[in-house]
């Protein structure tokens, strides 16, 4: 998810519903672990990624907060 889309998710998004932007890249580590039995060596790739996805999210939240959007 790149800058424009998470401005565009808080635009978007409404006041009651919960927004994760990341929520592809989980449910890709859940059908992984699903499909492998539950064997995390299989899906290391896929939880790097969601790591990743959060840690963007994350740091464009503090962000945005810094410059006054609520988040």
């Amino acid at each position: 998810m790149n800058d424009y889309d998470i401005s565009k998710s808080f635009r978007e998004k409404k006041s009651s519903k919960f927004l994760d932007p990341c929520q592809k890249e989980s449910l890709n580590s859940m059908n992984c672990l699903d499909k492998n039995n539950y064997d995390k060596g299989k899906c290391k790739d896929l939880f790097i990624l969601y790591r990743e996805c959060k840690k963007k999210w994350l740091e464009k939240r503090r962000e945005l907060r810094r410059h006054g959007y609520q988040t």
